[in-house]
């Protein structure tokens, strides 16, 4: 543990600042008050509001045709950064945005998904970098989080874990959101309020998560403002928008109808051409031949265009809504008397995502459990207008991915300037000068913590919660919101995500693109002099290789600082690997019981990711009782065992193929129900069914084998949110009626090519240093 420094230390001894008198009885003795510390009078209110997958040209004010009224007016009457910076992926700009530091120094190099052992990529935020949160909380502010969270160390999840990465333990008084990296919108899986898991079996109809996070958020602010009116308030507002699952209202998408029929070709070129008029870009900025991989609009058939189209459209839908609750949560401002000393920052975490690709998809949870897409089913599912509703998993196009990212290269993952460069817009009627102004100078994500400890007269700390800190890594840039001019604080900026790599010196920009899963070639760097190609289209490596070489270095210097290396280019699949103490913890046999709230998938996954396991249910049955036995996964991809019309039934779901089991007629009295289940390599999979002893199914094909219940986890006696089985999708929860004894889940092996299973020489060396650690 890093050492204290004593000077620092607080004394909360009552009698500390007591400079009264204590006599034996209350008339002789005088009272003392310590003063009341909190922020100065007048200070401001501060939101950030922050969305997911949102290119630089997404917004009105930043050149897209999404109807954004509400964010436009908001820079209108503030700034617009031109050159703000993220870095490429949700959880480590989280992490940079909330410390101030660069992400692998804090270990948030990846996604929370997984540790792999090294200090960059532990995937939950160190204790010794306080987040903007806790030090606004010191400062006197109100603090509350909602949304999206995504920066706690995925098992870390779970009911008995270690909280201390959650965010009422990192500075937040309030939090409603969900703690991963996707979920539903219209039934969003493990939503917590504070520690605790939201007490809700089934979201209503008509519900939508981004209007429940900015209701929220409105009744916490008014009950802020009744309850301490001179107290300003924190609201990090993180709306998963619009990130996949896309998914939005149908009125919200029927605005973009017609819209988006004309193509990415001439979208992106429309964008273009407004942005260059309203001075968003530099004015040498070219626009860039298609990424790699995109096909020209007029080659498609037109049955391609009409759902091309429909995806973009429920793209726009999203972010639309998200302007729409902006609206709502500046009328409450401007009702409360608020808006004119509130600072609202608005930008992306990251560029747009490319996870769809060329032909988008409309469920994703098919395409990482390896399935083709099956075009009937689409065609079907565009007819019906089921795009973007909560049975479909949907991603658009990379085409409309670059479009979003106009007018720059590549997406999110990559530092490619449609990875990095994001809108930011900030309005503070009382503290911003030259209102609809634009700022040129680079900032970076990294940036927001320090500046707002510069207007708000905070520092940072010596040391935090008992650990000694280090710098923040962020310039302050507050005095460029005041002063159009003011000079460009940074100079130089590293990135790195998933092997990707890239570092900005001055005019000068280094990249290097390693492909997932294909051999390491570290020296493959492109160069682009960002002053004369701010689109990084002309990679000059070969004609200036001492610039080059100088980069590279520099490169090399803050990547050893910040906990860059080992470089590792691994695909998702990098998430389903264990430590292998943590795997040991995994696959201990466990009962669970319907007393409980659902288990969550990182508890369950583990245990029936392609591998061998035993289900066993044990429950009593007698003439009339129905529901759920047990339930695992969701929808997309899932398991359930109910009771309905006498018989027991079994689903292995896969969206719209679900494998049934042949309807099992019960007598009553106690029911002894066994899969066991054999994952038998290149991932399929076969279960052998038992009902109190008798073989009732054997050898049945139950494949794919599942890997990672996307949400849902494990339930007993009740299916909450959206059925896994169409066959009582009009029963609600679906509860079991009679009494269940016994669910017990027992893993086994998992075949040699299994995806979870690492090479034997990386086996050996984590077991060797897990050896250590003990």
């Amino acid at each position: 543990m890093p050492s204290k420094d004593s000077q620092s230390l607080k004394v909360a001894d009552p009698s500390a600042q007591f400079s009264g008198h204590i006599g034996q009885t209350l008339p002789e003795s005088s009272p003392s008050w310590s003063p009341r510390l909190g922020a100065p009078q007048g200070s401001p209110n501060i939101i950030v509001i922050l969305l997911d997958d949102l290119g630089f040209s997404d917004f009105g004010c930043y050149g897209g045709e999404i109807q954004t009224p509400n964010i436009d007016r908001l820079a209108a009457q503030g700034l617009r950064y031109t050159n703000y910076t993220t870095v490429p992926m949700c959880t480590p700009a989280r992490a940079a945005l909330l410390t101030g530091k660069n992400p692998h120094s804090v270990g948030c190099g990846w996604l929370t998904h997984n540790d792999p052992g090294y200090p960059g990529y532990r995937g939950e935020i160190s204790r010794d970098a306080p987040l903007m949160s806790e030090l606004l909380r010191e400062q006197g502010w109100s603090t509350m989080a909602l949304g999206k969270w995504h920066n706690t160390y995925d098992r870390n999840l779970h009911s008995a874990a270690d909280n201390s990465g959650w965010p009422l333990q990192r500075g937040f008084d309030r939090f409603y959101g969900f703690m991963g990296a996707e979920t539903s919108y219209y039934q969003p899986d493990r939503m917590l309020e504070g520690n605790q898991l939201a007490q809700v079996d089934g979201y209503p109809e008509g519900y939508f998560a981004p209007d429940d996070y900015t209701s929220r958020a409105i009744a916490w602010i008014a009950e802020n403002r009744a309850s301490a009116p001179d107290k300003p308030f924190f609201t990090y507002l993180a709306f998963q928008s619009p990130h996949t699952p896309h998914q939005a209202k149908p009125e919200d998408q029927a605005k973009y109808n017609g819209v988006y029929e004309a193509g990415w070709d001439a979208l992106r070129l429309a964008r273009f051409e407004r942005q260059r008029a309203m001075g968003l870009i530099e004015p040498n900025a070219v626009l860039p031949p298609r990424n790699p991989g995109i096909p020209e609009w007029a080659s498609l058939p037109a049955e391609q265009k009409e759902l091309y189209a429909r995806y973009m459209a429920c793209y726009a839908g999203l972010v639309d809504n998200v302007d729409q609750n902006v609206g709502r949560l500046l009328a409450f401002l401007e009702k409360s008397g608020q808006l004119d000393n509130t600072l609202i920052m608005i930008t992306s975490d990251n560029g747009a995502n490319s996870i769809g690709g060329p032909t988008g998809v409309m469920n994703l949870q098919d395409r990482r459990q390896g399935f083709p897409e099956d075009a009937a089913l689409v065609r079907r599912l565009v007819e019906t207008n089921a795009v973007g509703d909560d049975a479909t998993y949907a991603a658009y196009p990379s085409g409309w991915s670059q479009v979003s990212n106009t007018p720059y290269r590549f997406y999110k993952r990559t530092p490619m300037a449609g990875g990095i460069r994001v809108p930011f817009v900030a309005h503070w009627p009382k503290g911003l000068a030259d209102p609809g102004g634009l700022r040129s100078q680079w900032i970076h994500v990294t940036d927001l913590l320090p500046t707002l400890l510069d207007l708000t007269g905070g520092r940072y700390p010596s040391v935090h919660n008992g650990y000694r800190t280090r710098s923040m890594d962020g310039k302050s840039f507050a005095t460029s919101l005041r002063q159009v001019d003011a000079p460009v604080q940074r100079q130089r900026q590293y990135y790195e995500l998933q092997g990707n790599r890239g570092y900005i010196s001055g005019e000068w920009k280094i990249v290097s693109l390693q492909p997932p899963l294909q051999p390491l070639d570290l020296n493959n760097w492109m160069l682009f002099h960002i002053a004369s190609d701010p689109t990084e289209v002309k990679d000059v490596a070969a004609s200036q290789p001492e610039v080059l070489q100088r980069l590279i270095a520099e490169f090399e210097v803050e990547a050893t600082a910040n906990y860059v290396y080992p470089i590792d280019n691994r695909d998702d699949r990098r998430a389903i690997t264990l430590p292998p103490h943590e795997l040991a913890q995994a696959l201990v046999p466990r009962d669970f019981y319907r007393e409980s709230e659902a288990i969550p998938g990182v508890t369950v996954s583990p245990m029936i990711a392609d591998r061998d396991f035993v289900l066993r249910a044990q429950f009593e049955w007698r003439t009339g009782d129905e529901g759920v036995i047990v339930a695992l996964g969701d929808h997309f991809s899932g398991m359930v065992l109910f009771v309905m019309d006498g018989a027991l039934h079994f689903t292995y779901q896969l969206w719209y193929r679900p494998i049934e089991l042949i309807p099992i007629l019960l007598t009553p009295g106690t029911q002894d129900f066994v899969l066991n289940y054999r994952a038998l390599g290149d991932r399929k999979g076969q279960g052998h069914f038992s009902l109190n002893g008798q073989v009732v199914a054997a050898g049945a094909d139950l494949s794919p084998t599942m890997v990672r219940l996307p949400s849902g986890g494990l339930s007993v006696g009740i299916n909450k949110r959206r059925a896994i089985s169409e066959r009582y999708a009009d029963r609600g929860a679906f509860r079991y009626s009679g009494q269940i004894d016994l669910v017990r889940l027992e893993p086994g092996d998992q075949p040699a090519d299994s995806p979870m299973v690492l090479d034997e020489a990386a086996v050996q060396a984590r077991l060797r240093a897990a050896a250590r650690q003990n």
